[in-house]
């Protein structure tokens, strides 16, 4: 019999991404979807997975799932205002911070052999130098904030109490099913219909860590024992101006395409460094990123060439 395990945030991108390789693994999956949930993402394999429509905000409705269901792990994905148009200030605590910890001591009370958190590099804020995991947070937005709050809760409930929990503070995955809205998308889909490509900042810099890398850390991660509220960042441990990566995928795709620059002075300010210490990480995972930027771009526009479907 294989494991089972639950993911939340499955029908997202880096979600749909791991629950698609934990299938192709044998896993049984169960997934926590909303009742309006757009599940294109995982469309084709929806009659292998268990989807369960509850209401992370209720913890009463979580406690009943745990006691129904028997799983291994819990890859906890699901989150919200990582994306401009996700503005609602209540949405983003709610599901950040009192979701997450109400998922995590439902879940944790079943002897669960490990709970995986996904965090994000937004915790950190200004940095002068590469992140790392024993920096000082200094979050400079409200979607930043919740995920100081909601790891630093359940990694305190997890050393206190001995509750198996590591949290992966990603930096910026890109690859396949990726959001449109996205930087690395938009380029892409822009060149590929032959599009004027519309940007706003040419310095804004980022760790783009390609999806394929993301879910080997998952899949270590799950692996992992007596470890009680350990953070992780996942990142490539190199930085590329949007500029960069822009010229890069348009040589790539080897279109002639025109690109708009319009800087926006509403943007809020942009750090000059967003790049991840991967040290920790190495030493007690042994995980590295593998995938070379323009290898992990020409894997996306052969995926996005294949699927363009989804983006028109």
């Amino acid at each position: 019999m294989g494991k089972s395990v639950l993911i939340t945030g499955a029908s997202g991108f880096v979600g749909s991404c791991l629950a698609r390789r934990l299938l192709k693994e044998g896993y049984k999956l169960h997934i926590i979807t909303r009742d309006n949930t757009n599940l294109w993402r995982l469309q084709d394999v929806l009659k292998d997975i268990e989807i369960h429509n509850v209401d992370l905000l209720h913890s009463d409705e979580i406690a009943k799932l745990a006691s129904t269901i028997c799983v291994d792990s819990v890859y906890h994905l699901a989150t919200y205002g990582g994306y401009h148009y996700q503005n609602s200030v209540e949405d983003v605590i709610n599901t950040n911070v009192i979701g997450t910890y109400n998922l995590f001591r439902e879940f944790s009370k079943k002897g669960i052999d490990m709970f995986i958190s996904t965090s994000s590099s937004s915790e950190y804020g200004e940095k002068s130098k590469p992140m790392s995991e024993d920096m000082n947070l200094t979050p400079n937005n409200m979607y930043g904030a919740s995920k100081v709050a909601g790891t630093t809760l359940c990694s305190t409930y997890a050393k206190t109490n001995k509750l198996p929990l590591v949290t992966l503070r990603l930096f910026s995955p890109y690859g396949y099913y990726d959001a449109k809205t996205r930087l690395i998308p938009t380029v892409i889909t822009s060149c590929l219909l032959g599009k004027e490509i519309k940007l706003s900042r040419m310095d804004s810099v980022r760790d783009f860590i390609f999806i394929d890398d993301v879910i080997e850390a998952y899949l270590a991660t799950s692996k992992l024992s007596n470890s009680y509220g350990e953070i992780f960042n996942i990142g490539s441990g190199l930085q590329y101006t949007t500029e960069e990566i822009t010229c890069n995928i348009v040589n790539l795709i080897g279109k002639d395409v025109k690109i708009n620059w319009q800087d926006d002075p509403n943007r809020q300010y942009e750090p000059r460094m967003w790049v991840s210490d991967n040290k920790k990480v190495y030493e007690k995972l042994s995980w590295k990123p593998n995938v070379a930027i323009n290898d992990g771009l020409n894997n996306t526009i052969n995926w996005f060439r294949d699927n363009l479907q989804f983006y028109r």
